[in-house]
């Protein structure tokens, strides 16, 4: 059983700019689109949304960045989690994620992710190798284990 989910900035990104696509359909199994209540909480952070709001201002626009989080904030169950910031700085001292992903993974642990769902492959590949804090899995392979 699932009880908390981490979705990385590209799922938000992909899943509400296409709405055909995998993202899109784990976005909606969550509860985003307001459809249904959520099924698992979600993690996110500080750094989480800023990547959300930078990233989707950057594609199209400062109102669709805020629309994404906004129902994020609406329809999803957020469990919130403060980054440590020592335990960030010790990570990037070991090298084997890059600088730009440390926070998201903190997040994930900190929150006790039971899976972190990410189409940033060297991001899933370096989590798994190196902890077994939880579960990684590309979109795809979510939506065949748990969707499917």
């Amino acid at each position: 059983m699932l009880n908390r989910i981490f979705l990385d900035t590209n799922v938000y990104i992909v899943g509400v700019a296409d709405t055909e696509s995998i993202e899109w359909e784990i976005l909606t199994w969550l509860g985003f689109d307001g459809s249904q209540s959520a099924r698992a909480e979600v993690i996110v952070s500080a750094e989480l949304i800023e990547q959300i709001l930078r990233v989707a201002k950057r594609l199209k626009s400062k109102d669709w960045a805020g629309s994404i989080v906004s129902r994020m904030w609406q329809n999803l169950k957020l469990r919130y989690v403060l980054v440590d910031t020592q335990e960030s700085s010790k990570l990037a001292s070991l090298g084997w994620l890059p600088r730009e992903d440390i926070g998201i993974y903190l997040a994930a642990k900190q929150g006790r992710a039971d899976c972190f769902i990410s189409s940033n492959r060297e991001l899933v590949r370096a989590v798994v190798t190196e902890t077994k804090d939880f579960e990684c899995f590309t979109p795809k392979n979510f939506v065949n284990r748990y969707l499917n």
